[in-house]
């Protein structure tokens, strides 16, 4: 599931639709859970989200939500800590020519705090600068409309994890 499939253009009204319901209805900021509790009811909801827009303020919420959950998860830093096990039989060892050598690991994620729900704005603002610039220093190399620049989209593509076990 990818959580962010609107850039900060398409999702800044959807913003703008909940930020101005809440400026009405400034209770409602707990039903639509926007600074928590993130658990498990949550992430259910971020993943049930209708791929149409029917207009309530609850789409727009879970959009936003997803939007924050991608932001957070494209801002954390993973930690790997890779230590070689003891040796084992030496024999062993000297008797192939090829020989794999086994390591324990750790890993750790940081920074998973949420982005706050009010740095939508923030992110638009910086997106724009980030692109106003691109736009200045790049000579009119980047396409100019918005259907021209869709295909320079950078994707991604999963990558499978390497074996733990190292050839020497």
């Amino acid at each position: 599931m990818r959580l962010d499939s609107l850039d900060i253009e398409g999702l800044f009204p959807l913003y703008k639709r909940v930020e101005q319901h809440l400026h009405h209805f400034p209770k409602e900021r707990s039903r639509l859970q926007v600074e928590g509790p993130y658990d498990e009811m949550f992430l259910e909801k971020l993943q049930k989200c209708p791929s149409e827009d029917d207009g309530s303020v609850e789409y727009a919420t879970t959009k936003v939500h997803q939007y924050r959950a991608a932001m957070t998860a494209k801002d954390c830093s993973i930690m790997i800590t890779l230590m070689p096990t003891a040796e084992e039989n030496d024999d062993q060892q000297r008797s192939s020519s090829l020989t794999f050598r086994t390591f324990s690991f750790s890993v750790a994620v940081l920074d998973l705090d949420p982005k706050p729900f009010e740095s939508v704005p923030r992110q638009l603002r910086l997106d724009q600068k980030v692109v106003n610039g691109y736009l200045r220093s790049s000579s009119g190399i980047c396409p100019k409309t918005p259907q021209q620049r869709e295909d320079c989209t950078l994707l991604f593509h999963p990558v499978r994890p390497a074996p733990l076990a190292l050839l020497l």
